[in-house]
């Protein structure tokens, strides 16, 4: 019995601590397994993040209907001279402002027809107007849109209908608003006017917004016979409130008013193109967009001419080189000076010429010319855009590089003085500072260092300077007659030299960034200013 008894107690015993341990077994797993769960769904939750990024995009785009032409028998007043549709778009929700300026001569204010006659003994130019009669000649320009009344009274959009009533357009649709004093014919604005408005908290469609544009001319009995040409700039310039058209060469007296990481559209004088230009954590103010001036341009008549630059629009600062005993700083030529002005006329041969796919049919490397060329089916504005391609020759503003030879990656006050870029601006430096100190003259790296934490492999290493703000775009390079690596590879000179074949850039890919890359002086790269 004692045994037996003994032997229940066990049983017992051991029964009831399986009865119990059991089912606690089972919660204990069943939490355990819940808590497990749990942690692995947070782990997937926080590596599944999505980021998109919209850019802003801004465009004006103008479409002849008809042509601006016109014959006229002295003293006669015609009106309705051509039609070119003008149409707008910007996903900015701040909104944007149209500009008008006459642009007679390829003059920025000069708001005349210009007589091909005109001496500097006589001057037939026709002034602008709104006369129809007398003995002045003038011409006008009117601008209209569509589902807006006979009149525009004020910029906030207030017009006069048909039966005479004050009422209020929708402001902030798809149509945009004239404002004064643009009532009718007016006459030809010489400084940058405001044409049309998109307010701030408003987003354009997808079809934009458009206006017209359309002239006038009264031929005075003396006015004598011959050609008259004229013609008016537009610019779109975002946000709403910008107080004013910003101009490149005019960067000292407004980057200062920049917030870090502030981006505003800057026009340079010498084409009147505009470029987003953007205050960066180095404390540096860079265009963040591709530079895209041409060495030539077409004259009206079809004729390729070679563009002179100036110092007082180029950063052009020295024209003698004690170093080298030659009249221009890099021994090359085209270089004049009058009255304090340095000029410099690329070598004949130095034209912009065109890419058109992967071929490049009149690039040719060199050194001892300066090289330019443009893909025309690529993207040509906003951050974007792929601007022009430059040899560094080009770059440096020179006819010849080539007997720049030392390397100058220890000591960039021994950089070139002079370069492309507009008066105000210089090509960056490359040099053997540390990326991490502030102030670094390496201020490719620099960048590099601030927005991808210094990385230079692996994926997506390369991809991150092609984000905002910085915007570098894979724009291939030109050489050998052939655009190569476009899309997957970009360049942008330094004014840093190597030795006498070789220069500094900064190189990358989408897994890659090289911030000191010596590259052949004679290979097309793109080209990004930084303000002095």
């Amino acid at each position: 019995s004692l045994m037996s008894s003994r032997a229940d107690f066990f049983y017992y015993a051991f029964r009831n601590v399986l009865l119990v341990s059991i089912p606690l077994l089972a919660v204990c797993a069943f939490v355990l397994g819940l808590s497990v769960s749990r942690s692995s769904a947070a782990e997937l939750s926080s590596a599944d993040s999505v980021n998109i990024s919209i850019p802003t995009s801004c465009t004006l785009v103008s479409d002849i209907n008809n042509a601006h032409n016109a014959s006229i028998i002295n003293g006669r007043y015609v009106s309705d001279i051509g039609k070119t549709t003008i149409t707008t778009y910007c996903n900015d929700e701040n909104g944007y402002v149209v500009y008008a300026v006459g642009y007679g001569n390829n003059e920025i204010g000069n708001n005349k027809l210009v007589s091909s006659r005109s001496t500097s003994s006589d001057n037939y130019d026709i002034a602008t107007g709104t006369a129809t009669s007398g003995s002045t000649s003038n011409w006008a320009m009117k601008l209209t849109t569509t589902n807006v009344g006979n009149k525009v009274n004020d910029e906030y959009g207030y017009i006069t209908n048909n039966d005479g009533d004050i009422v209020k357009t929708n402001q902030g649709t798809d149509t945009p608003v004239i404002t004064s004093p643009y009532e009718g014919y007016t006459a030809i604005p010489s400084q940058w006017a405001t044409v049309i408005t998109k307010p701030s908290n408003t987003v354009a469609s997808t079809t934009g917004s458009s206006f017209s544009t359309t002239y006038a001319v009264y031929a005075s009995i003396t006015q004598p016979a011959g050609n008259y040409k004229g013609q008016v700039r537009y610019l779109l310039a975002h946000p709403y409130n910008a107080p004013a058209v910003y101009y490149m060469q005019d960067v000292a007296a407004w980057k200062d008013q920049l917030r870090e990481e502030e981006s505003i559209l800057a026009v340079d004088k010498r084409d009147y193109k505009s470029y987003y230009v953007t205050k960066l954590k180095d404390g540096h103010v860079w265009m963040t967009q591709n530079l895209a001036i041409d060495l030539s341009y077409t004259d009206e008549a079809g004729n390729i001419v070679m563009r002179t630059f100036t110092s007082e629009d180029t950063d052009l600062n020295v024209i003698y080189d004690e170093t080298t005993g030659n009249y221009a700083e890099y021994g090359g030529g085209g270089y004049t000076e009058d009255n304090d002005i340095i000029s410099w006329t690329p070598d004949p041969t130095a034209q912009t010429s065109t890419i058109r796919g992967t071929s490049a049919p009149d690039w040719a490397n060199s050194t001892s010319v300066p090289y330019s060329a443009k893909k025309v089916d690529g993207p040509t504005t906003g951050h974007e855009s792929l601007g022009n391609y430059y040899n560094w020759t080009a770059a440096i503003a020179s006819n010849d590089s080539s007997n720049r030879t030392s390397s100058t990656l220890n000591n960039v006050v021994n950089n070139p003085k002079n370069s492309i870029c507009p008066k105000g601006w210089r090509l960056p430096t490359i040099s053997n500072q540390s990326n991490n100190a502030e102030g670094s003259t390496n201020e490719f790296g620099r960048l590099n260092f601030l927005y991808n934490n210094g990385q230079t492999s692996g994926t997506g290493s390369g991809a991150k300077l092609a984000e905002p703000p910085l915007w570098f775009v894979q724009a291939g390079t030109a050489r050998y007659t052939s655009l190569y690596f476009y899309n997957t590879d970009g360049s942008y000179w330094s004014s840093t030299i190597n030795n006498d074949n070789n220069s500094y850039a900064l190189d990358l890919s989408n897994n890659n960034v090289s911030p000191t890359r010596d590259y052949i002086k004679d290979f097309g790269w793109s080209i990004r200013c930084v303000a002095k």
